[in-house]
């Protein structure tokens, strides 16, 4: 046997079993066409996710949480009064998708059964950051060396880097951030290559990780 066919062979023989290590499957459940391919669009962007499914009605549901067993369940506050109480396990998490003008109105029961919230509109970033930041509450994680229990004394940031850095954790873009604090965008900016630094990472996720592991934010 050739070794470059030998190398195709063994990949092919081992695949099954690397692919079972890293999959994170994501079920995506709204009675309202549009929003379900809305929010399917958004997670599949998200490198964290390796298997979507959707569907519109309690039925298929159903059935797909209970065949599929999905790690992470996305579904809008009307779809959410026709979910059970034993769907509701310790390795899953359930993320309500609300409209700007729905945050008033969000039902007690849809707020019971979810373990975050995020809006329509959000980027596609905001997104893999709250997908990113589940999974680092389920255990599911490889985080880095650098991302590692902390050892030491923290990393001193100011207020406003506090700050800045509790927006990050929220999903808020630089953008709003700028808005919010009323500065211009490249202070933020500065800002933010400052905490990067101070915490020893490469980007947001990774920032409010760490932010986390030191009790920063």
């Amino acid at each position: 046997m050739l070794w470059a066919n030998k190398h195709l062979y063994l990949k092919k023989l081992f695949k099954p079993f690397l692919r079972h290590k890293l999959v994170m499957k994501a079920l995506i459940f709204d009675l309202n066409p549009i929003t379900l391919e809305l929010v399917k669009s958004k997670v599949s962007n998200s490198k964290q996710i390796s298997e979507i499914y959707s569907c519109n009605s309690a039925k298929n549901f159903s059935h797909l949480i209970e065949s599929k067993n999905p790690q992470f369940v996305f579904l809008n506050q009307e779809a959410s009064s026709k979910i059970k109480q034993k769907h509701q396990v310790s390795n899953r998490s359930f993320v309500l998708i609300v409209k700007p003008n729905q945050i008033i109105e969000l039902d007690h029961k849809a707020l019971q059964i979810v373990d975050a919230l995020i809006q329509t509109e959000a980027t596609d970033l905001e997104f893999q950051i709250l997908i990113s930041a589940l999974k680092l509450e389920m255990g599911k994680s490889r985080p880095s060396p650098k991302l590692k229990a902390p050892k030491g004394s923290p990393p001193r940031l100011t207020p406003r880097e506090i700050q800045i850095l509790h927006y990050l954790s929220l999903g808020k873009s630089d953008l709003a951030i700028s808005n919010q604090l009323q500065v211009g965008l490249p202070t933020v900016k500065t800002h933010e290559r400052r905490i990067f630094s101070k915490l020893q990472v490469n980007n947001r996720t990774h920032g409010v990780a760490q932010g986390i592991r030191w009790n920063i934010i």
